[in-house]
């Protein structure tokens, strides 16, 4: 029974084990704007992580622990979210070549918004390139769950402590499933179209009841500010399920503070489910993530894709931060394969099938003799994918990116 016990207790125990710390910042994504989804998703949460890595190794009282913890949840529900969140929306029309204007700071009704954008502009987009209308409205919350992938990624390779990135983590877990939840629940907008300018409004209004009443009803009547009212009843059962699949949300280990489990002597793994919207629908994943004797990391991942009736599968496998000769160099890519609908539609069932590839490679410029002080890397890359959704990908198109930046190394002192 003893021999039983400990053969268990191996298994599962929690594992934290200190490694590197690697913060990305992309400052060029190939585009000839700013910011991409990736960009502005890698900038605010690797600043939060590095700035949250200073203070909290420094010599702090439980009190300033707690004092950090809470000023990081503030920021992060007041500001932090709305900004990568808007930004999703905007990198949408960026990508079009359609200017418009991020307001991330909560206005007198308490809304977000990207502005800017006048309704012919916004008519001409639904009539001609529905897919890219329907991502203007699911962009925010496809950036919500990219940042928070990417927060899983962190904590399950062991290069973030929960003490760092945890207030950011939650806020930003409650903050999009707070959104998924206005699913079952008749709201009303303070605002009304027609007293407000019309460079001032909003591009889309509620992002999942507007992108519900044109995915069903594209040639309506236009108007920005969709409310469950206006949706018919097979809408708002369309609606509800949306609000009832993204519970699956919180089955992620993460939220409850549940690191890394030991598989077997050199294996260490934990998993991620995670639920967004789509061009079409919506999708669903399942993420593992494998450390191999300390030095090899992989996510594999299964997603099934959604439209109205028809489901559709996907994969892919990710390495992540591999150094080799001595850390002079560390190599990122990753391999993306899918079925979508045919011309991303919201009705149809047939395939379409598409590949995506990426590879990133940094050389060592700046070796930082005391650990405390940072590693500089230049890192450069490649990324192609065909026809098709990618999330936090710019384009729906085909289409070829070169990515610039710089990553800087920190030995993991938590």
């Amino acid at each position: 029974m003893k021999y039983t016990f400990s053969i268990i207790i191996f298994f599962i125990a929690t594992v934290n084990k200190a490694q590197s710390k690697y913060y990305n910042y992309n400052l060029y994504d190939g585009k000839d704007y700013f910011f991409t989804m990736s960009q502005s998703d890698d900038l605010m949460l690797n600043s939060i992580r590095y700035i949250g890595d200073e203070i909290t190794n420094s010599s702090l009282t439980k009190k300033d622990e707690k004092i950090y913890s809470t000023s990081l949840l503030i920021f992060t529900s007041l500001i932090g979210q709305a900004i990568t969140h808007e930004a999703g929306h905007q990198s949408v029309l960026s990508e079009l070549g359609i200017g418009s204007v991020n307001k991330p700071f909560l206005d007198k009704n308490f809304v977000a918004k990207v502005t800017g954008v006048s309704n012919e502009t916004l008519i001409n987009l639904r009539d001609n390139s529905l897919p890219n209308y329907i991502r203007l409205h699911t962009a925010g919350l496809e950036s919500d769950y990219a940042y928070l992938r990417k927060s899983d990624m962190y904590f399950n390779f062991s290069e973030e402590s929960y003490k760092v990135l945890y207030p950011d983590y939650l806020m930003r877990k409650l903050g999009t499933q707070l959104y998924y939840f206005t699913s079952f629940y008749n709201s009303t907008s303070r605002i009304k179209e027609a007293d407000c300018k019309e460079l001032d409004l909003d591009v889309v209004g509620n992002d999942i009841y507007g992108m519900i009443r044109h995915l069903h009803r594209p040639a309506m009547e236009f108007y920005r500010y969709t409310e469950r009212k206006d949706l018919t009843f097979e809408e708002k059962s369309y609606a509800k399920r949306i609000g009832y699949i993204s519970f699956i949300n919180f089955l992620n280990p993460n939220i409850w503070k549940l690191g890394n489990y030991r598989l077997s002597k050199d294996v260490i793994g934990n998993f991620s489910i995670n639920y967004s919207l789509a061009p079409f629908g919506y999708f669903t994943e399942q993420n593992a993530y494998l450390q191999i004797k300390d030095k090899f990391k992989f996510n594999p991942y299964f997603r099934q894709y959604f439209n109205k009736s028809h489901t559709f599968f996907a994969g892919g496998l990710a390495l992540h931060n591999y150094t080799f000769y001595d850390e002079r160099y560390i190599l990122n890519s990753s391999l993306d394969f899918w079925q979508q609908p045919k011309n991303l539609e919201f009705r149809t069932k047939e395939r379409e099938f598409g590949v995506g590839l990426k590879s990133e490679f940094a050389m060592r410029f700046s070796k930082a003799k005391d650990e405390k002080k940072p590693t500089a890397y230049f890192n450069m890359g490649m990324s192609y994918k065909t026809n098709g959704f990618i999330p936090e990908a710019p384009s729906l198109l085909e289409d070829f990116q070169i990515h610039l930046g710089i990553i800087l190394s920190i030995k993991n002192r938590n």
